[in-house]
């Protein structure tokens, strides 16, 4: 059965390490029938953790993607990861999702990844609900975790509240229907029962809140809440999709679902109230026009995840935008301007694949088999093609350079680890000519040594590890002007070529800037494409330590040519001589990459980390606290004091810190640390 565009509703469940994701979605799986029984991520037999390396470490690492029916509603679930090293994975199931269940530990409240994935779903502007998790635990705290989100600047509505909390717990008050749902432990349905008498009075408190706020949600009910002083179940729950669509506030359910407690509810509501794709508008890339999820016109579609399975070989993921797709049909992938047949579509249960015949605007399936079919790639009618914006991924901030054993394993590993790059956008591998080293790039620490180990144990390849060399930059600081002649003989037609030049130091950025000043035609305009490669030649092999140089204007204002022994490489060699005199000359530097840094960090551990960023040369821009107890800290810190970040800030804040990372700027860098690189690069090169 092909859903339609109306009855489908696709979630992103996400939230910090160890709030019970995975946990919840099993408990949902089996509510709806689609399993047999709920297991527990210690079994290694949930739906979701699937893979080898999510079985062994007990963590989500790979979003995972499943499907239920409820309230005949076609509901599809992302179980996302945890872990700041695999945020990635959560960006592809934001971009293929219409809202976000963002889990929240009943006891924990806010910590640092809810903090970080609630700026991503700010910055897409994304519907999000609060499932106030772990309700069963000693110290578990509604209430608390209810004041802790205001620091959001949302207002957040509990639709459900507990019925007692950590050992007294009971079950959950649904607001909306004014019935209770008592914690059975663990049977199949949590049927609705009349509220008991000791909780009467605060669910009657808390249902009025929730349709005073609710009347928040559309700017009408607004004005008949106060001329009536309240509204009806119907009004409310208008107020309540309208408010959670525009993102005036934040639904709050509350539960445990390693007790499956508090999901009907929730997915009574995610069925019925949260958005359906066909209110959500998919941007494209820049001159095109955005287009609403719809049934209406020719199929198309965005690949946001891709797979790569030893069985079922490329799996790529496709949301529909537009239109159907169909088994059998022809679509065209914009990227490629290349036609493909689409022999199969599959929906995904976890690991397992259903074979379908079509699916609709909205609906999320799998493609197998498409070589050419990349993450981020449109398919698209070739009569109507468009191109769907990219994710928005994050920056890497890990790095390591690598080598194999010898060159058979090198190659080996170099063809295995673009395959995982495909596969996951936030890894990167690369190859730097400048360094001479084969530098891999990923979201962390334990992102990086997965892909390594996993290299290991299928493929037998040991991989050497290192700290990158710093690509640093040389620039001038001032003026001067050189001249050189490069003059030889050999018999026959010799060489000769006389380059008069001036340099000056450009702003930085914008790297090299040539000018031809020559008057009298004193060297032809033919060997001016000789000269402009002799000097990049001789910027990119630079001066003080092997590194390019760059912000440098030439101007090329004389010289001289010979009617016969002038050529093209004459005046390249000369050029280059030439600007290595000039720089010489112009007192040369040392530029260092600068980064922008943002650290989310516990309030307790504030002092440490702004010590450290102070013995590294970092210059603090801000701080501020973002909720929970955890505080924000923008700084700008050179790159090579930076390599082993990620490891340093686990030490410091017993495993609870994180961070992001980009480039910003270069800095010269003098004194001792200028000369300790200069050797270093002097020994490297020896």
């Amino acid at each position: 059965m092909a859903f339609t565009t109306d009855t489908i509703r696709n979630i992103a469940v996400c939230g910090h390490g160890d709030t019970g994701k995975t946990t919840l979605v099993e408990q949902i799986l089996f509510n709806a029938g689609v399993i047999s029984k709920a297991e527990t991520v210690d079994s290694g037999r949930t739906v979701s953790d699937f893979t080898e390396e999510e079985i062994e470490k007990k963590i989500s690492i790979h979003t995972s993607l499943t499907n239920v029916i409820w309230k005949d509603t076609k509901i599809n679930i992302f179980d996302t990861p945890g872990a700041s090293d695999f945020v990635g994975e959560v960006v592809s199931s934001f971009r293929a999702a219409e809202s976000a269940v963002m889990l929240i530990g009943a006891r924990s409240s806010v910590q640092i990844e809810t903090v970080k994935l609630w700026r991503r779903l700010n910055a897409r502007d994304m519907p999000r609900i609060a499932f106030i998790n772990k309700m069963e635990k000693t110290r578990a705290d509604f209430y608390k975790v209810l004041e802790d989100l205001k620091e959001f600047e949302i207002t957040a509505i509990p639709l459900t509240i507990p019925m007692g909390q950590a050992e007294n717990y009971e079950g959950v008050i649904n607001l909306m229907n004014m019935k209770a749902y008592k914690k059975d432990g663990g049977g199949k349905e949590e049927n609705a029962i009349e509220i008991p008498d000791e909780y009467k009075e605060i669910a009657e408190e808390y249902h009025l809140k929730m349709i005073e706020m609710a009347a928040e949600g559309d700017d009408e009910l607004t004005e008949k809440y106060f001329d009536e002083g309240t509204l009806n179940l119907e009004d409310a729950i208008k107020g309540l999709q309208e408010g959670l669509f525009d993102n005036r506030f934040v639904p709050v359910f509350c539960g445990s679902a390693v007790d499956n407690s508090g999901i009907t509810p929730l997915m009574d509501f995610i069925a019925r109230e949260s958005p359906a794709p066909g209110r959500v508008e998919e941007p494209c890339i820049s001159g095109e026009k955005a287009r609403m999820i719809s049934t209406e016109g020719s199929t198309s579609g965005i690949i946001f995840k891709t797979m790569i399975d030893k069985f079922a070989g490329k799996m790529s993921y496709v949301k529909v935008i537009t239109g159907k797709l169909t088994a059998g049909s022809e679509v065209f992938n914009s990227r490629e301007e290349k036609k493909e047949r689409i022999n199969k579509i599959f929906l995904c249960e976890g690991k397992d694949l259903k074979e379908t015949n079509e699916v609709h605007a909205g609906d999320i399936a799998v493609l197998t088999k498409i070589e050419s079919l990349r993450t981020n790639d449109t398919i698209c009618a070739a009569d109507d093609t468009i191109h769907y914006k990219s994710l928005a991924l994050p920056h890497p901030v890990y790095s390591l350079a690598i080598n194999a054993e010898n060159q058979k394993e090198e190659d080996k590993m170099s063809a295995q680890l673009h395959k995982v790059a495909e596969e996951d956008l936030t890894f990167t591998i690369k190859y730097n000519e400048e360094t001479k080293e084969t530098v891999i790039s990923g979201m962390g620490e334990l992102h990086i040594n997965i892909i390594l180990e996993k290299l290991l144990k299928n493929f037998k390849i040991n991989v050497n590890r290192r700290t990158p060399r710093v690509p640093y930059r040389e620039t001038i600081q001032g003026s001067s002007e050189a001249e050189y002649t490069h003059k030889k003989q050999s018999g026959g037609h010799g060489q000769y070529g006389r380059v008069c030049l001036r340099i000056n130091p450009l702003e930085r950025g914008k790297f090299f800037e040539l000018s031809n000043d020559i008057k009298g035609g004193a060297i032809s305009k033919g060997y001016m494409p000789g000269i402009e490669k002799g000097l990049l030649e001789g910027m990119n092999e630079g001066f003080l330590a092997g590194y390019p140089l760059m912000d440098i204007g030439v101007s090329v204002f004389d010289g001289k040519e010979h009617p016969v022994d002038s050529s093209e490489m004459a005046f390249k060699l000369a050029a280059k001589h030439a600007l290595k005199e000039a720089v010489e000359k112009a007192r040369p530097t040392l530029l260092e990459p600068v980064m922008n840094l943002t650290v989310f960090v516990e309030d307790q551990y504030m002092g440490d980390v702004l010590s450290d960023l102070s013995t590294k040369r970092g210059r603090v821009q801000d701080q501020q606290p973002v909720g929970g107890g955890i505080q924000s800290i923008q700084a700008q810190v050179p790159q090579g004091e930076l390599m082993r970040y990620s490891i340093d800030l686990k030490s410091m804040t017993s495993g609870t810190g994180a961070f992001e990372v980009e480039f910003s700027h270069y800095d010269p860098v003098g004194g001792k640390i200028a000369q300790d690189i200069i050797s270093a690069s002097a020994k490297a090169s020896e």
